[in-house]
């Protein structure tokens, strides 16, 4: 996921924040089981609806956390405000065609909003704009746990690596690198940074691997359906580290 809910470390954790810590840890097992892919699996973009998914009959409007890269601009960065205090910083590659800037655009609205919902203790519901079955239910479960936890987060989530995998019919394959470190899990209610921070936040830790698959609806607009994460020490998460 964007990145994963807190697990409970071995050592003594206050109980406020130990319970907290729990709740969360039975959802990073349930996405773990939904979105973790095994290190021989071939990730392969689908050119349909994802398995399992169920039409709402909604007609979600195109999401857009930030300005548009021009198709064939050089690299640049982005800053995009998430919520009060959330950032996410992206750094764009160049030379992506019209097709793949949008592709790459939908993972990014995707992030840029799911870590929004996060920051707000799940008050901020646009990022199901964003996401098509199964990856809605995964990050609807991801937020509400910390929702349910009464916990949120502030700080820069850096969003780079990115680039367009493969390309089948309507569906494609974004891979990306996400660096967590710059995060803090917070008490929702008076928005401190929580004491005790889970292993996630580290350096080294805090880096991951991200293979979103997106799909391009009857509507024209590209969402997310699936999401892979790959994190230390796999070799895929050990390219993302600088």
């Amino acid at each position: 996921m964007a990145g994963r809910p807190p697990h409970p470390g071995s050592r003594t954790r206050p109980v406020r924040t130990r319970l907290r810590w729990t709740a969360l840890a039975a959802t990073a097992a349930l996405l773990a089981a939904g979105c973790a892919a095994d290190e021989e699996e071939t990730f392969v973009p689908g050119d349909g609806p994802a398995p399992g998914a169920t039409a709402t009959g909604d007609a979600a409007p195109k999401a857009s956390a930030g300005p548009s890269t021009p198709a064939g601009s050089g690299p640049r960065v982005e800053r995009v405000r998430s919520a009060p205090g959330m950032e996410v910083v992206v750094e764009w590659p160049g030379g992506l065609s019209a097709e793949h800037a949008a592709m790459v655009r939908a993972y990014r609205d995707y992030v840029t909003k799911i870590w929004g919902a996060i920051a707000t203790s799940g008050k901020d519901r646009s990022y199901l704009e964003t996401l098509e079955e199964p990856a809605r239910f995964h990050g609807y479960a991801w937020v509400r746990a910390y929702a349910e936890g009464a916990m949120a987060a502030k700080g820069t989530v850096r969003l780079y690596g990115l680039r367009v995998a493969s390309v089948q019919g309507t569906g494609a394959e974004v891979d990306a690198c996400i660096d967590r470190s710059g995060v803090r899990v917070t008490d929702a209610a008076t928005g401190r940074a929580l004491a005790d921070q889970p292993d996630w936040t580290r350096p080294g830790q805090a880096v991951h691997f991200q293979a979103a698959g997106v799909r391009r609806g009857e509507d024209g607009v590209w969402r997310v359906t699936v999401l892979h994460y790959a994190e230390q020490p796999d070799e895929r998460a050990k390219g993302c580290l600088r």
